[in-house]
């Protein structure tokens, strides 16, 4: 009588939890259990090639982002995905860090050589 949104289930054959995560179910006969897929799980391969480009940026606060990465893939790898996913979201955190303030600093380093060389023309 009574649907809420965490048992509600949509055409598309998607099933809306409490949580924002879709799930996916694979009918097969009726023999067999339904096996829930779960979309959208991050790789940490992305938070790696983050990692590395954010290196570029700046090398010191790089290794931070580079060694959440690293660890990230080992979980994965090994079968740790909730390990996987932590890392994963702390190489991005890093990656992020990282990217902002080499940023910021090549700008000001940037700015500062322009206006010497424009002040001293």
């Amino acid at each position: 009588m009574f649907a809420s949104r965490a048992v509600s289930t949509s055409h598309a054959g998607h099933r809306c939890a409490s949580s924002a995560k879709f799930i996916t179910v694979r009918r097969a006969t009726e023999d067999q259990q339904h096996i829930p897929d779960v979309e959208d799980e991050p790789h940490p391969k992305r938070s790696f090639a983050c990692a590395l480009v954010s290196t570029l940026f700046c090398p010191i606060l790089g290794i931070f982002a580079l060694f959440y990465a690293i660890r990230a893939l080992r979980a994965h790898h090994q079968g740790y995905y909730a390990e996987a996913v932590t890392f994963n979201k702390q190489a991005t955190r890093w990656s992020l860090i990282t990217f902002i303030i080499g940023l910021t600093i090549g700008s000001i380093i940037g700015f500062i050589f322009f206006v010497k060389t424009v002040l001293f023309i």
